[in-house]
Order: C-alpha cells, then sequence, then structure tokens
C-alpha cells in the first residue's frame, strides 16, 4: 500500500506491480514539487527537521539522458558498376582508397615449399609453385589469394 502524502489518496498494488506511469510523472512535475529546507536558515542550536518519507514509498528519479553518438555513414558510388555503397569506413581509410581507385595493388609472395618444389621438380615444380603463393593488396593490406600452404 502506498500512502500519497499530497493527496490524501491509498493506492494499493502488489510489490510485482509498480504505479502507473502518469501516476509516478503527476508526483515528479516540477510545479508541485516542495523544496527541501535549506541550512543556511537555521540557527546555531537549531537543528533542521526532514520530512518523514514514509516506509515502501515510491521516488521518482528524473535522469537525463545522454546523447548516443551515431556512427558517421559515408556514402561512395563504385567507379566500375556505378553502384550505390554505404559504408562506415572514412574516405581516407586504405581499404577505401582501393575502391575509389577501382581495384586492389597487388603484390605477389611464394612461400619457400613452392620455391623449393619449382627448383627440385623443375618443370613439374613450377605448378606447385604457383600454388603456394599469397597474394595481398599494397595499398590496404586486404588478402586477395592465400594460396594451398597458407
Amino acid at each position: 500500500m502506498i500512502i500519497d502524502p499530497q493527496s490524501n489518496m491509498v493506492i494499493k498494488h502488489s510489490a510485482d506491480n509498480p504505479p502507473s506511469y502518469d501516476y509516478v510523472a503527476a508526483q515528479a512535475s516540477p510545479n508541485d514539487q516542495q523544496q527541501p529546507p535549506s541550512m543556511t536558515d537555521k540557527t546555531p542550536n537549531q537543528q533542521v527537521q526532514l520530512p518523514a518519507i514514509p516506509h515502501n514509498t515510491v521516488m521518482a528519479v528524473h535522469t537525463r539522458t545522454t546523447p548516443v553518438m551515431q556512427p558517421t555513414v559515408y556514402h561512395y558510388q563504385n567507379p566500375l558498376t556505378g553502384e550505390h555503397i554505404a559504408s562506415l569506413l572514412p574516405p581516407d581509410h586504405p581499404e577505401m582508397i582501393c575502391l575509389q581507385q577501382g581495384g586492389h595493388v597487388n603484390e605477389t609472395k611464394f612461400g619457400i615449399l613452392g620455391i623449393m618444389a619449382a627448383i627440385i621438380w623443375f618443370p613439374l615444380g613450377i605448378g606447385l609453385c604457383l600454388l603456394d603463393r599469397k597474394v595481398k593488396c599494397q595499398r590496404c593490406g586486404t588478402v586477395i589469394d592465400d594460396g594451398l600452404c597458407g
């Protein structure tokens, strides 16, 4: 049971059911709030009497909502296909530079096993050397082909 000291109303509810929003909002409206006694109004021997809060009283607590930072969405157009692309990456990000230029700058590295196979089992080892290669973009670092041994 909740006793409302301002309106002399008794509101019954169980512990599982909180009061309605309208009721709590009406209790916390800024026009109806009473100012607490200030500490400067008392004399040196006088004690400040704080209002008694009944047990199981519903208190409304208002918090300020903090603004949520929304991520910046960048819009691009693919130069090869004309397709519209929305991305969270800024224009100076290496992956976006590759997208704006229309492709990656390939860098190929051959693995040690492929090189040894090319030397030992020449000319068939050349095919094994081509299977053991890693293709990576020089600009953005994206692995384009990892190879069989990678």
